[in-house]
């Protein structure tokens, strides 16, 4: 009996096992063939790299003479249509691309929609590299600033003409390139960031990657202005003139830039003449803040003229500043002063650095942000030791006494040693730091507090 129960519940065990093992060796390949049509779609990819710290991952790096050819496969596969869009224009329809993309950092969207309107979508970063000689654009951030309605003028080279502009798919207008400069108007489109394309005369395509389109004015992180007076006076001796009040010039350090922007006006005579001068003026030099100068076609425009000490107390001791002259039209005053770069923190805590013991890394994500060329802070304490001893070196994960680990050699530490210590992120230092890992900040006998970078 208990030989007949064991063999009928072993019978079941097996029965139960079987069954198991057929549903245990499912695998996502059987959702490809048996996901139906109300079914989520889902992208079965594990080549898609995911990105990092907010950042799309890199599906391909190729030079600009390659297609960008891909494979996905979706589930469910009868009932699924997958879109390419790059830069949010669609550029194909299908399970497998093979596409021309113009050079430049675009953005790769992959999306899977299903009969019954329900889609998922992979974000990737495709990279295409131009070719030696391809023309260039400067690539600095305030060339890259583009404000809606005005003429822009960018440095370009590599190119002989340049025929038409293409922001994302809106046309520029007033297209003209000379002597390396790039000039056209700015069309009126929705603020953003968006792929630049220049076209030559013999109708070839370049890309020129990303600018900035907003409707206000670039501003220089390591700049700050302060608009003193803004209108439209057409400047006539004492007739019609602009005064900035002693107040409005508290603002203005010894040391700024002044900047006057301004428009020459028709006169019969021909005859324009600037002068910056007190509300007491006249001939005395007690009132002269910038001397009378006649303004010709190449007078630099905006004029400007840095704030001195002794303008300083001119304006102070008369009252303000006046703008006087004759001939042009005045619209706008500006001080603009230098100011610190913003700093970034790339670690805050409280680690008492002992070599291997204890110490503090800072990841490759995390070194990403950092441009070569900027300087990097490290804020501690000194800790007291019974030896007396106390050193500071700047490694990778790797560590050793290998050359390939040194971004700052070691050191000691001692009282007439800068706090916060800085030094300058070479390229050097950037390429061990890809390379090996991130950046290990190691030593003996003190806290480190902080580490940013600027």
């Amino acid at each position: 009996m208990i030989t007949k129960n064991i063999s009928k519940y072993l019978a079941m065990f097996l029965v139960g096992f079987g069954l198991a093992a057929t549903t245990s060796c499912s695998t996502d390949n059987d959702a490809f063939f048996t996901a139906g049509e109300d079914d989520m779609p889902r992208i079965l990819n594990t080549d898609i790299p995911e990105g990092k710290g907010g950042e799309p991952g890199t599906i391909a790096n190729i030079e600009r003479t390659e297609n960008f050819v891909f494979d996905v496969q979706v589930t469910p596969a009868d009932y699924t249509t997958v879109s390419w869009l790059i830069d949010d224009e669609k550029v194909f329809e299908g399970l497998s691309i093979n596409q021309s993309v113009l050079a430049g950092d675009h953005i790769l969207k992959i999306v899977a929609t299903t009969t019954k309107g329900l889609s998922t979508s992979r974000t990737c970063l495709l990279k295409v590299r131009p070719l030696a000689g391809d023309p260039e654009l400067a690539n600095d951030a305030k060339s890259r600033w583009l404000t809606i309605g005005t003429t822009k003028t960018i440095d370009c080279k590599n190119v002989t003409s340049i025929s038409k502009v293409f922001i994302a798919q809106a046309e520029a207008t007033n297209v003209s390139y000379a002597n390396g400069k790039l000039t056209f108007d700015v069309p009126s489109m929705p603020e953003g960031d968006y792929m630049l394309t220049i076209e030559t005369a013999d109708g070839e395509r370049f890309g020129c990657n990303w600018v900035t389109v907003s409707n206000g004015e670039y501003v220089d992180p390591g700049v700050k202005e302060t608009v003193l007076w803004e209108g439209s006076t057409d400047i006539d001796w004492g007739n019609s003139n602009v005064k900035i009040t002693p107040a409005e010039m508290e603002a203005v350090p010894v040391g700024a830039k002044i900047r006057l922007e301004y428009e020459l006006v028709d006169m019969a005579e021909g005859y324009h003449a600037l002068r910056i001068t007190t509300p007491s003026w006249g001939d005395n030099p007690e009132d002269q803040v910038v001397a009378q100068f006649d303004l010709k076609s190449d007078t630099p425009n905006p004029f400007e003229f840095t704030y001195t000490e002794a303008n300083k107390s001119i304006v102070d001791a008369r009252g303000g500043m006046l703008i006087v002259g004759y001939g042009y039209r005045l619209k706008k005053v500006v001080a603009v002063e230098a100011v610190a770069p913003a700093e970034t923190t790339l670690w805050t805590g409280d680690v008492n650095v002992d070599w291997g013991n204890s110490n503090v890394k800072i990841t490759p994500a995390e070194m990403e942000a950092v441009p070569v060329g900027a300087t990097i802070s490290l804020e501690y304490e000194m800790v007291d030791m019974p030896e007396g001893y106390h050193a500071l070196r700047i490694t990778t994960p790797n560590w050793g006494d290998n050359p390939e680990d040194q971004v700052v050699a070691q050191f000691d530490l001692k009282s007439d040693t800068p706090n916060p210590f800085e030094f300058t992120y070479t390229e050097a230092n950037k390429s061990i730091v890809d390379s090996r890992g991130g950046m290990l900040i190691v030593g003996y006998g003190y806290k480190l507090k902080k580490v940013t970078f600027k």
